[in-house]
C-alpha cells in the first residue's frame, strides 16, 4: 500500500510541476502576461472529477446527478476564475474577484434547479426528493468553492507571476508535508486515536507533529526555493511563516476529518478509486480545501 501510495504521489508532484511551469511561462509578460489560465484548466479538470466522486458517494451511479454535479462544479470553477482573462484585472471593478465565485455558486444553483425542472414527472416518490438532490449539488458546489474560489485570487497575489505562483506552491508543500509529517508520526509513535469514530487511522500524536511538518515545508518554499528558483525574496518575517505553517496545517487538518467525516456518512472507505494507494481525487484535496482560505488571509493580511 505504500509503494502504490508513494508511486501516485510521486506522478502527481512531476504533474503538478511541469504544470507550474508552463502556467509561470504563460504568465511571463513578454510570454502571454496571463497567469493562471493553466491553472484553470487543470482546476475544471479535477473540478469535475470531484462532482463525479460526489454523486457516486451519494447518488450511486445516477447519470443524472453525476452529470448536474460535475456540471455545476466545472462551471463554478471556471466563472470563480473569470479574472485569469484579463492581462492586469482593474482593480476598481464591482464585482471584485471574490464576486465571481459568488456568481459560479448561483449559477451552479440555476442548473440544478434547471436539471429537476425537465425531469420532474408530476410528483416526488419520496417527499423532499428534489430538495434533497438540489441541496447536494449545491453543498457540494459551495464546499469545493472553498478550494477553488481561492486559487485564483492567490495565483494572482499583488498582480505578481511568481509572488501569485509561490503562493500556491507553499499551500500545496504545507499542507502535503504536513500530512506526511503527520503519517509517519502517527506510525511511529501513534498511541491515542484523535477521532477514532470519523478517522480510526489518525493519532493525536501524528497531528501534533503535523505542523513541524508545515512549517518545515514554508520555510523552505519562501526562504529557498522563491529566491533560488523564483528570483523573488518574499518579505514575511520568521514568526510569520510560523504562524503560516501552524495555522494552515490546522485547517488542513480540519480538512481532512471533514471529508472522513463525509465518507463515513456516505459509508464508503475513500471517495474513489482513480489513484492507486491514494483513494479519490476529494481524498487528495480534503486538506487544501480548508486549508486554501487561510492560506489566502495569511497572505493579504501580513
Amino acid at each position: 500500500m505504500l509503494s502504490r501510495r508513494l508511486a501516485s504521489a510521486f506522478v502527481l508532484i512531476v504533474g503538478m510541476i511541469l504544470l507550474i511551469r508552463v502556467d509561470f511561462w504563460l504568465g511571463m509578460p513578454e510570454v502571454w502576461g496571463r497567469p493562471g489560465i493553466v491553472l484553470t484548466l487543470l482546476s475544471a479538470l479535477v473540478a469535475a472529477l470531484c462532482g463525479i466522486e460526489f454523486s457516486r458517494m451519494w447518488q450511486g451511479q445516477n447519470r443524472q446527478s453525476t452529470i448536474t454535479m460535475a456540471t455545476a462544479a466545472i462551471l463554478m470553477t471556471l466563472i470563480a476564475a473569470t479574472p485569469v482573462l484579463w492581462r492586469d484585472y482593474p482593480a476598481d471593478c464591482p464585482i471584485g474577484k471574490f464576486g465571481w465565485s459568488i456568481a459560479g455558486i448561483i449559477t451552479a444553483l440555476l442548473i440544478s434547479f434547471a436539471t429537476e425542472l425537465k425531469a420532474f414527472q408530476g410528483h416526488s416518490e419520496n417527499p423532499g426528493e428534489v430538495a434533497g438532490r438540489i441541496g447536494r449539488t449545491m453543498f457540494m458546489t459551495s464546499y469545493l468553492a472553498m478550494l477553488f474560489g481561492f486559487v485564483m485570487p492567490l495565483r494572482l497575489l499583488e498582480q505578481d507571476n511568481s509572488l501569485g505562483l509561490i503562493s500556491i506552491i507553499c499551500l500545496i508543500a504545507t499542507v502535503k508535508m504536513s500530512d506526511a509529517f503527520a503519517y509517519f508520526a502517527g506510525k511511529s509513535f501513534g498511541t491515542t486515536k484523535l477521532a477514532p469514530n470519523i478517522s480510526p487511522g489518525k493519532t493525536l500524536q501524528g497531528t501534533l507533529a503535523a505542523p513541524l511538518g508545515g512549517y518545515f515545508a514554508a520555510a523552505i518554499v519562501i526562504y529557498i526555493v522563491s529566491p533560488l528558483v523564483f528570483g523573488v525574496t518574499v518579505d514575511r518575517a520568521w514568526w510569520w511563516v510560523l504562524l503560516y505553517g501552524v495555522l494552515v496545517t490546522g485547517a488542513g487538518v480540519l480538512g481532512d476529518l471533514a471529508e472522513s467525516l463525509l465518507k463515513r456518512d456516505a459509508d464508503c472507505k475513500d471517495s474513489g478509486s482513480m489513484l492507486p494507494g491514494l483513494g479519490g481525487i476529494l481524498d487528495v484535496l480534503d486538506s487544501l480545501i480548508f486549508a486554501a482560505p487561510v492560506s489566502y488571509l495569511l497572505w493579504v493580511a501580513h
